[in-house]
């Protein structure tokens, strides 16, 4: 398996667990975030996985290229566009694609030694 190939599965549920919060819970209404309460469960919760996808990659990125990070903050945790976010960073193409290889890589594994690979077994677990 590719750590690229399990970046791109956990992106997928980052994504739409990150759409299914985003519904659930507004962030930008803090009022109606007290209808909600913690109850303890041992399973992982989709909250839970978009944090720890979050967390994944900044560890996989802390200390490399700050601009890795940036991208990584901007496209795959933000959603921004792809070309508004290439031409904030200021690259070409061939730059972003290069870097969207060693981010996929290198928070791939990182999100396997963690263990958000696979999400069924994360979910599961």
């Amino acid at each position: 398996m590719k750590a690229e190939t399990a970046f791109d599965v956990c992106h997928a549920v980052f994504e739409a667990a990150r759409d299914v919060l985003g519904e659930k819970i507004p962030i930008v209404h803090a009022e109606r975030s007290s209808e909600y309460h913690w109850r303890p469960d041992r399973r992982a919760r989709l909250g839970d996985y978009v944090a720890d996808f979050a967390l994944a990659g900044e560890a996989a990125l802390d200390g490399r290229s700050a601009s890795r990070m940036i991208m990584f903050r901007m496209f795959y945790l933000g959603g921004a566009d792809y070309e508004r976010a290439r031409r904030e960073l200021g690259i070409t193409p061939d730059t972003w694609a290069d870097w969207a290889i060693q981010i996929r890589r290198s928070v791939g594994r990182e999100l396997v030694r963690r263990g958000v690979y696979p999400p069924g077994r994360y979910f599961l677990g």
